[in-house]
């Protein structure tokens, strides 16, 4: 196969020959999270531990005298609070002037200190920031970048580096592999939920130096339903989808002590007048005949057709407002924008609920053979105990200012 040279502003990677295989990635992680039943085609459970290489990420680099500055008025995290000391990323989001999400990313610090090489070999030496974005929806965020950029002393480049995310179920907190930044590698700890590892970015191929075994983006997706983390545009709507409601602010994501930025007044009186009766919550598919499951688990030989994304969910024995709005999902789970008080035990005010152990859910559509004939599966959302713990500190927060 021909080797490929490719561009990539500041930071240039030359030799990729593995372009198919990428392109085949794609293709397998389509037919994954399709509406298709084939369960020969579904991922294994993924090991307890290992790495995966995120081939459905990509990162934009900006950089300059007021990246700092600049990216404090556009994201929900206080970019002050991290310095270029640590370089430690962090996971913040993108709002548009209606408070609705556009993009959730992770940012990573980067100074001169790496050694990282510009254009014609140049050191870098102005403060900037790596962002870790939905690769089908990086460049529309480079454009969103650029719309506020003004005369902003700053330049917004792509960066071909690796994203890999890292984890260990036997280690707490997975906060293993603090190795100290360098020009060819540096991360963070994901800390939208326990569990969920660490992020490495590197500029060169690091499988074989990392623990675990090597898996498939679609092996990650896997651990990231089961633990009720929603990512990227198909799961967080983007021009759609609220910050709260998409547990933004439960995965690290916002800083409410933080002055403006865009997006951030419904963001506020969210927080201080308002409710979130509606979150992502993982879910689990079953059969009509079958009994609810007392339990989130994956089942890489179901047979269970997904259903399509953004179908309504309803009770079973009832009509009435929609329960919720199935998101995404691989074989029996997956995610789905969930009415807390009618498909969960939460309790979210003094007046009561219309959650009962008994309600049973479903989610319909018309069959593809037959419009006129319906096709159904039910469905069991899952609070995450990290949630709970959420809820609780968010409770004892407002008791204190009452």
């Amino acid at each position: 196969m021909r080797n490929t040279t490719i561009n990539t502003g500041m930071f240039s990677r030359v030799s990729r020959s593995h372009l198919c295989e990428v392109c085949l990635s794609a293709t397998n992680r389509r037919s994954f999270f399709s509406s298709a039943s084939a369960a020969s085609i579904l991922p294994s459970l993924p090991p307890s531990t290992g790495f995966a290489r995120l081939t459905n990420r990509a990162l934009i680099l900006l950089y300059g005298p007021d990246a700092a500055h600049y990216l404090q008025g556009l994201t929900t995290t206080n970019i002050k609070d991290f310095t270029f000391d640590s370089l430690e990323g962090f996971y913040t989001a993108f709002l548009n002037a209606q408070g609705r999400v556009l993009h959730d990313v992770f940012v990573y610090p980067i100074d001169h200190t790496l050694g990282l090489k510009g254009k014609e070999g140049i050191t870098c030496d102005k403060p900037g920031f790596m962002i870790d974005v939905d690769k089908a929806h990086a460049e529309t965020l480079r454009s969103h970048l650029k719309r506020y950029k003004l005369r902003a002393k700053i330049a917004i480049e792509p960066a071909d580096w690796h994203i890999w995310a890292t984890w260990d179920d036997a280690i707490a907190n997975n906060s293993q592999s603090d190795n100290a930044p360098s020009a060819h590698n540096f991360g963070c700890v994901d800390p939208r939920a326990p569990g969920m590892g660490k992020r490495i970015l590197s500029f060169a191929d690091i499988s074989k130096a990392l623990p675990g075994e090597e898996t498939s983006v679609e092996h990650y997706d896997i651990r990231r339903i089961l633990k009720g983390v929603p990512q990227g545009h198909r799961e967080i709507i983007s021009g759609e989808a609220l910050p709260q409601e998409s547990n933004i602010d439960y995965m690290s994501g916002i800083d409410f002590r933080k002055g403006c930025y865009v997006g951030q007044e419904l963001t506020i009186r969210t927080r201080h007048t308002g409710v979130v009766r509606k979150r992502i919550l993982p879910v689990q598919l079953y059969n009509p005949d079958e009994k609810p499951p007392g339990s989130l688990q994956y089942d890489p030989s179901s047979s269970l057709t997904c259903p399509d994304a953004s179908r309504n969910i309803a009770r079973v024995d009832t009509r009435g407002r929609s329960a919720g709005k199935f998101l995404r999902g691989v074989g029996n789970i997956g995610l789905a924008l969930c009415r807390l008080e009618t498909m969960t035990d939460v309790k979210l005010t003094e007046e009561g609920s219309q959650w009962s152990p008994e309600n049973e859910f479903k989610v319909s559509w018309p069959a593809e053979e037959d419009q006129a004939k319906e096709k159904k599966v039910k469905i069991k959302a899952f609070v995450p105990e990290w949630h709970r713990n959420r809820v609780s500190v968010r409770n004892m927060h407002q008791q204190q200012n009452v």
